[in-house]
């Protein structure tokens, strides 16, 4: 087989053998020296196909980590869904934890801390943890290192950015009842609920 033509398409290189168009990284370019009149045979074209399948993969999946920082349970469902195979998910997986480019153990802590600023409780905070597919254990630590008077400060603030809403209830019982199932419902105890004056 004999590479015919070469052209660039953006980042990307359209490769004729023979009567067929192939689509390749540079790096793959340069790897197999790819270049018009060199012929090649079909192992190499298999190699060069698969490895270059494999460098498209992991680029969208590390655009995928970095954007938004994303957990190792999202990025083994976002390759899934794009059809990868068990071994190229482990290796592509392994290849970004070695780059520290998914780490759940300090993305938990970051998340955790960061639901507290959005005005979620610990129960609220565990279940989009588990959203994220991060384990148990992490989540339990994350949790346990939640700063306890920064997560009851915005449980406060909380409080008085809805209290007025249920102004509407002249009788005290069920006003405050009414406030008390609400930050239930964004995931704070009763324990937690009782740390602050409603009223």
């Amino acid at each position: 087989m004999i590479v015919k033509n070469l052209k660039k398409n953006k980042n990307k290189y359209i490769v004729t053998i023979d009567n067929t168009d192939y689509t390749f990284s540079e790096n793959i370019i340069v790897k197999y020296r790819l270049v018009k009149g060199k012929e090649i045979d079909n192992q190499t074209l298999k190699s060069a196909i698969s490895e270059n399948h494999y460098d498209s993969l992991y680029l969208k999946a590390e655009r995928y980590a970095i954007n938004y920082r994303k957990s190792e349970k999202e990025i083994v469902r976002y390759l899934k869904n794009k059809e990868c195979d068990n071994q190229t998910i482990q290796k592509i997986v392994s290849k970004l934890r070695s780059l520290k480019l998914i780490d759940d153990s300090s993305l938990v802590i970051d998340l955790a801390n960061s639901l507290v600023k959005k005005y979620n409780g610990k129960k609220m905070i565990e279940a989009k943890l588990k959203e994220k597919g991060i384990n148990d254990e992490l989540i339990d630590m994350a949790l346990d290192n939640i700063d306890y008077d920064l997560y009851i400060n915005y449980l406060e603030k909380l409080y008085l950015k809805v209290k007025d809403k249920y102004n509407k209830f002249d009788d005290d019982y069920i006003r405050i009842n009414k406030i008390k199932a609400y930050l239930i419902s964004r995931g704070y105890s009763y324990n937690d609920i009782a740390l602050i004056k409603i009223k």
